[in-house]
């Protein structure tokens, strides 16, 4: 995710500035104006070299500046968007510019050489990177309202390399030229910078500076995230410049107190920054929990519907197509070469004509009085049960040799026959009864599923045309009336 969004309609849509944003963004500007007022009456007041306050203050404010052109850098690598490239350069620039003046300031550069410091070479580096910042802000505002395309993939790495090398080479340039005493002025004298007001040389970073602020604030509507903690940072370089020419020589309250504003002003866009990636962490950590717990429910809603796929809807036993992957796992089973193998096929007797007489609704009701009875029964001898089809059931029974087989139908016949639902137009009783025809294979005897589920139909077939409510298993062909 990109902290700025490329839009046709506008390039300043980064993340949408919240309400506390504003807030915090107003509190930290006034307390950075109180402090600026507060320290100008006293700008001038001379204070001690402070030897490790200063070097850590300006070595904080150039990370700063350096973290924040590097998550800028790897935002245009994802964005491709020449704006941000432009504001990565200013910051990488000013960030260079910062080091090069605190090493000239605390005598770390080579004593000899073309980077040998001259007497005014701290306060030059200084005016250019006061300039520099806010030129850089102007150049990425005024790509902000041109439009700029998005660049090209392939042209990214070769766009990456100019401009580092054009930064880097400008950088050195200057430094180099602000190493020479030949070509540029006297700004400074006994630690007194007032030539620099002067010479005309503040006024103008001043108000170079007041225009970025300006640039920075309006309009007012349009500011994103990015734009709202650029103006922050502006409005604090701004104050850092007028602190420092107000204290008018180094190591003066005024003086420090710049260096607290520009501190402010290199750190607070990293920090927002940060914010910010940190915010996406955030969101991007709940969404993927909320994506777990949607693949979570989704599996459980497929497991369901693979449960739902098997169940008949009438009489929430197995249906047919459970019933035809059960069979096939058993006939396939390993203990298939150990164990006996049998299958019963039951049709409620007369059930057309209880259907004619009594509705098709009083044939549901029977039907899911049925199902259950014959399924409890077969679960207490390990059966599985399923609605073949119509009125006509089937069982499972894996382990069951053809006598208990036979058994277990009977069972079957009684239990259904206990429900004692009346069947006035039954041929053969005067309530609900069953017919059973049964097949049992022995143990490693092979069979496909439709030649067991044949023979077993032949043999209910046959307890039907011996006047039903009976069973008959298919390898003996001897009907067996219940109880005889």
């Amino acid at each position: 995710m990109n902290i700025l969004f490329y839009s046709d309609d506008s390039q300043d849509q980064l993340f949408h500035v919240s309400p506390r944003q504003r807030r915090v963004a107003l509190a930290l500007t006034i307390v950075m104006a109180l402090f600026t007022i507060g320290t100008l009456f006293f700008a001038q007041v001379e204070l001690p070299h402070f030897a490790i306050l200063f070097p850590v203050l300006s070595a904080w404010g150039v990370m700063g500046s350096g973290l924040t052109a590097f998550i800028l850098f790897n935002q245009f690598r994802a964005s491709r968007i020449l704006p941000i490239l432009l504001l990565a350069c200013t910051f990488l620039f000013t960030g260079l510019l910062s080091l090069f003046y605190l090493l000239a300031l605390i005598n770390l550069l080579p004593a000899s050489g073309p980077f040998s410091p001259g007497s005014q070479t701290a306060v030059w580096l200084w005016c250019f990177w006061h300039a520099a910042f806010p030129i850089g802000l102007m150049v990425f505002y005024w790509s902000m309202h041109a439009k700029t395309a998005v660049i090209p993939l392939k042209r990214l790495p070769m766009c990456l390399s100019i401009a580092t090398g054009t930064v880097i080479l400008a950088v050195v340039t200057l430094v180099l030229f602000a190493c020479s005493d030949r070509f540029l002025p006297v700004l400074i004298e006994n630690n007194d910078y007032g030539r620099v007001i002067s010479s005309g040389i503040g006024p103008a970073i001043l108000g170079l500076n007041a225009a970025a602020c300006l640039l920075s604030v309006f309009p007012y509507k349009e500011r994103s995230v990015l734009r709202l903690w650029l103006s922050v940072a502006s409005f604090s370089f701004t104050l850092g410049i007028v602190l420092s020419l107000t204290a008018g020589q180094r190591y003066t309250l005024g003086w420090y107190g710049s260096r607290v504003d520009s501190l402010i002003a290199s750190s607070v866009m990293v920090l927002a920054i940060i914010s910010e990636v940190n915010k996406l962490f955030v969101r991007l950590s709940r969404q993927h929990e909320e994506l777990e717990e949607s693949q979570k429910a989704l599996e459980e809603a497929n497991e369901q519907l693979k449960e739902l796929a098997g169940v008949d809807s009438l009489t929430r036993i197995a249906n047919r197509r459970k019933f035809d992957e059960v069979l096939k796992q058993e006939l396939n089973a390993p203990q298939r070469d150990k164990e006996h193998l049998s299958l019963l096929m039951i049709d409620i007797d007369f059930f057309k004509a209880y259907n004619d007489n009594y509705g098709h609704l009083g044939g549901d009701m029977v039907l899911r009085s049925v199902a259950p009875k014959l399924e409890n029964e077969a679960l207490a001898h390990f059966g599985f049960t399923a609605r073949y089809g119509g009125e006509e059931f089937a069982i499972i029974l894996p382990g069951h040799s053809e006598h208990e087989a036979r058994q277990i139908a009977e069972l079957m016949i009684e239990c259904v026959r206990s429900l004692s639902i009346p069947h006035d137009y039954s041929g053969v009783s005067k309530q609900i009864t069953i017919s059973v025809g049964g097949c049992t294979l022995y143990p490693g005897e092979k069979s496909s599923a439709n030649e067991l589920i044949g023979r077993a139909d032949e043999a209910l077939y046959q307890a039907k045309a011996e006047g039903r409510n009976r069973y008959v298993f298919a390898r003996s062909g001897r009907p067996r009336r219940p109880g005889s």
